[in-house]
């Protein structure tokens, strides 16, 4: 009985690929855990801003997030093209890679650990002791973090969804739960920066160990092809990594930490529904690497297209909706209501995920320089236009049309891009 409700979902759901030009049983069958996963973790950094809104004042809560702002920046001195280089080498076939890429990853995150101690320095001798902490402890545990991440790049190119979903579940409650339990013994935000750093990396190790054991592969050096696109996926991912975060250092410092506490969660429900979109990606990254390019092209705006219809009718749901969610669950943050409903429509343009995806998995370094290039320098200009003349309206309008700018970008380096790639075992 189940296997004929089974065969008739997947005939219902092949009739659909005429017109959505996408291999529909892949993406429910796969996406299924994953959007279960990303539902599931938004779940607990929700139950998590609650507590944090209801039992952290805001200025320590504004110093924390400037922290965590602090060690994603410096995060971009680390060889972050790593983990796409990984994944797309994975898929390949190349799974002995693995253990050559955490290490790999631990040596290029000694810069980081460098500039970090830089910073402790120049605030210790600022008089600013806490901030001249939190960067010392970002320099001691930060340089471990990607390399412990770096199980889920290995799942995504082996395609073994239901592991990572489960994984990424764990690796977000645990934390979750340490930072809620500190919540009732002190509030500090460099207690709730050590307890998110470290337990994020033990757990991640953990699940790296328990991956490495169970997809086991004769153990080889990571080839040459995924190092100098792992070099060219850093060098790109520079200024987008200090593009994503220059908007709290920039509210902190012109705002204060208060503002940046409510700024914070004005924009923190619409970005996990940026995350769950973008589990679309994940998904289709292997398949993209195994389809010529010039067929995925003929498919791309049909693709695009039903994926911004669903950006539109989640953003509008949200923007009815964000009123009755802060009452409810922030009401000592009803003041950002306005801004999370302006913020939402960034939701809108986030079909530019679909073409960087697509040019990650065909390696196409001179259009992802142009992306990883021209799309951030434009939204760290525009964010700093917007706040230091119109404040945080100003920084959000900045952002969305960032969004917008990235979306057209895309699509014309799409349009542009030559084939020439090899096919793996095309499907």
């Amino acid at each position: 009985m189940l296997r004929h409700i089974k065969e008739r979902a997947a005939t219902a759901l092949r009739s659909t690929e005429r017109y959505t030009k996408t291999d529909m049983v892949y993406l429910v069958t796969n996406g299924g855990w994953l959007t279960f996963a990303q539902i599931a973790i938004g779940l607990i950094a929700f139950l998590l801003s609650i507590a944090f809104a209801n039992f952290v004042p805001k200025d320590v809560y504004g110093d924390y997030r400037f922290l965590i702002s602090i060690f994603w920046t410096l995060s971009a001195f680390s060889m972050t093209g790593l983990a796409p280089a990984l994944s797309r080498a994975v898929a390949k076939g190349e799974d002995g890679s693995y253990g050559s890429a955490v290490r790999l990853s631990i040596l290029w995150s000694i810069p980081m650990a460098l500039v970090g101690m830089g910073i402790a320095g120049y605030y210790a001798t600022q008089g600013n002791f806490e901030l001249a902490g939190g960067a010392l402890i970002i320099a001691l545990i930060g340089p471990f973090w990607q390399g412990s991440y770096f199980f889920g790049s290995f799942l995504e190119g082996k395609q073994a969804f239901r592991e990572n979903a489960i994984a990424g579940i764990l690796l977000n409650l645990i934390p979750a739960a340490l930072l809620l339990a500190a919540m009732f013994l002190a509030r500090d935000a460099l207690v709730f920066l050590s307890i998110y750093l470290g337990a994020s990396i033990l757990t991640a190790f953990g699940i790296s160990w328990y991956v490495s054991r169970k997809y086991g592969a004769a153990k080889t050096p990571l080839s040459a092809e995924a190092k100098n696109l792992s070099g060219h996926f850093s060098i790109m991912s520079i200024l987008s990594t200090l593009a994503q975060q220059i908007d709290n250092i920039l509210v902190y410092h012109y705002l204060g930490a208060v503002e940046l506490a409510l700024y914070s969660f004005a924009t923190a429900i619409p970005d996990q529904m940026k995350v769950l979109f973008n589990t679309v990606a994940t998904i289709a990254l292997p398949r993209f690497v195994k389809r010529p390019l010039a067929e995925i092209q003929q498919t791309f705006w049909y693709r695009f297209a039903g994926f911004s219809a669903l950006a539109i009718v989640a953003t509008l749901l949200y923007v009815v909706l964000a009123p009755l969610f802060f009452q409810i669950f922030f009401p000592t943050y009803a003041d950002a209501v306005p801004y999370s409903q302006l913020f939402a429509l960034s939701l809108i343009p986030i079909g530019a995920i679909i073409p960087v995806t697509i040019l990650e998995a065909h390696a196409k370094k001179r259009e992802l320089y142009i992306y990883n290039v021209l799309g951030p320098v434009f939204q760290i200009v525009s964010m700093f236009i917007g706040i230091v003349f119109y404040g945080l309206v100003g920084l959000i309008v900045a952002r969305i049309v960032s969004r917008v700018f990235g979306l057209i970008l895309g699509g014309i380096l799409i349009r542009t891009a030559k084939g020439g790639n090899e096919v793996i075992n095309p499907v």
